[in-house]
């Protein structure tokens, strides 16, 4: 029977985090490498947040409106998953 393999979970994220900064990557891409690292994060007890590598990133909301229509036309699916996870 073959031996079980690991990985190291602080190894996987380092190298998530590097891959969500990367222009090479489609935005599909990188949610896949977040949801997979989400996954692992959560399942290990290491979950700890994340946070967006670029002010610009984090999602604006128009002044004076509620639900979908405070959502600023000017952010894309692309700012989602430029992150960092903690």
């Amino acid at each position: 029977m073959p031996r079980r393999k690991t990985l190291n979970v602080q190894d996987f994220k380092d190298w998530v985090n590097k891959q969500l900064v990367s222009a090479w990557l489609t935005p599909m891409h990188k949610r896949g490498l977040s949801d997979s690292l989400e996954h692992v994060l959560q399942a290990t007890g290491n979950y700890k947040g994340f946070g967006y590598v670029y002010a610009d990133d984090v999602r604006p909301c128009l002044p004076d409106e509620t639900g979908a229509a405070a959502i600023n036309p000017a952010w894309t699916i692309a700012h989602e998953y430029r992150r960092m996870y903690y």
